[in-house]
């Protein structure tokens, strides 16, 4: 393996799972992250459950503590596994500590690898699609909500021996596929992230609660078809998803809107019960990454001239929910009468 030493930046359900993967498989892993309860509770043991069950120890630091001499260059891969906006706070931070050509792998949600390109290099960036769960239980306890595995690439497009290697040290913990259209594969789970998460969080809904609710699910197909248009306008080549085109779930009319409604049902079955991130961050007080979510698709559909009226009013709700002025719940829908009044 050419990677002696794995930073992962971030201790959340995918940095902590992925790195109790990889410190079980024998690798030399050190986890970085800023809560001082988590970061005492791994190193006495990450307890996993749901999905699997594990417990073992994993070396983590907080972020102050990963300075000096001794790490000065010691990283030779990093996993950054934070919110999207710590993405470039982060990586700054931990520059020192990496090898002049250690590639950095973006494990979050979102697309942030424009931002990490900026910041160490478009070369040495690799774009991560993440198709498992996981979510926060407390100090030192993460769950693993659903199975799956990690679609990786060379950021925006191409294969290189950097993501070869990389998916090598990845596939220690999941499953990995390199993809040459990587820019793709992330639209496609943008998809999914600006939907079920995002009108999740808005409404307070679980993924299967917000395909239940036809009100929801008017908004989360609404924010899809935008979304869609938008990548399709800035030249993305969207990947399947599972198998398929993304492109069966658009809705431009009410036959539209019936078909994708059944289709979202049968695909997401497996995953109904995920709470979406956004809302588990709300919960706890903090900021969330819809800026980096669906006010990423407002900013490209500014970009390539395309208005995102549904994704804008997403963007707005959260925001107001993180500033205390509303909660997630499903009043806040019908804001979105108007926008979703063409599925009649």
């Amino acid at each position: 393996m050419p990677y002696k030493n794995v930073l992962v930046v971030g201790g959340g359900a995918i940095g902590g799972i992925t790195a109790a993967l990889l410190t079980q498989k024998g690798e030399n892993v050190i986890v970085l992250d800023a809560d001082k309860e988590h970061v005492k509770a791994l190193n006495r043991g990450l307890e996993i459950s749901g999905f699997r069950r594990l417990l073992i120890p994993v070396k983590t630091l907080l972020p102050g503590e990963f300075t000096g001499k001794d790490y000065t260059g010691w990283a030779d891969i990093v996993l950054l596994a934070v919110k999207g906006l710590h993405t470039e706070s982060a990586l700054t931070s931990v520059l020192p500590s990496i090898s002049k050509t250690a590639p950095v792998v973006s494990l979050q949600n979102g697309i942030n690898e424009e931002t990490i390109a900026k910041i160490a290099g478009v070369e040495r960036t690799i774009a991560c699609s993440i198709t498992w769960g996981g979510t926060n239980k407390g100090p030192g306890q993460l769950i693993q909500t659903t199975d799956g595995g990690f679609i990786i690439g060379q950021w925006p497009t191409g294969k290189s021996k950097m993501v070869d290697e990389a998916a090598g040290l990845l596939s220690q913990a999941f499953p990995t596929e390199v993809s040459d259209n990587i820019i793709g594969d992330r639209w496609t789970k943008l998809l999914i992230t600006v939907s079920l998460t995002g009108v999740g969080t808005t409404a307070g809904l679980t993924y299967g609660e917000v395909i239940d609710n036809e009100a929801a699910r008017k908004v989360a197909l609404t924010v899809i078809t935008e979304t869609y248009d938008v990548g399709i306008k800035a030249g993305v080549k969207f990947a399947d998803l599972m198998g398929v085109s993304p492109s069966i779930v658009l809705v431009r009319n009410k036959a539209d809107f019936d078909n994708a409604s059944k289709l979202l049902e049968m695909g997401f079955a497996n995953h109904r019960a995920t709470k979406p991130s956004m809302w588990q961050d709300i919960e706890k007080g903090r900021k969330t990454e819809v800026d980096f979510v669906n006010g990423y698709v407002v900013k490209k559909g500014k970009e390539v001239g395309l208005k995102t009226p549904a994704n804008e009013l997403v963007t707005k709700v959260i925001k107001e929910i993180e500033d205390g002025k509303r909660k997630p719940s499903l009043e806040n829908l019908k804001e979105f009468n108007s926008i979703t009044a063409y599925i009649k």
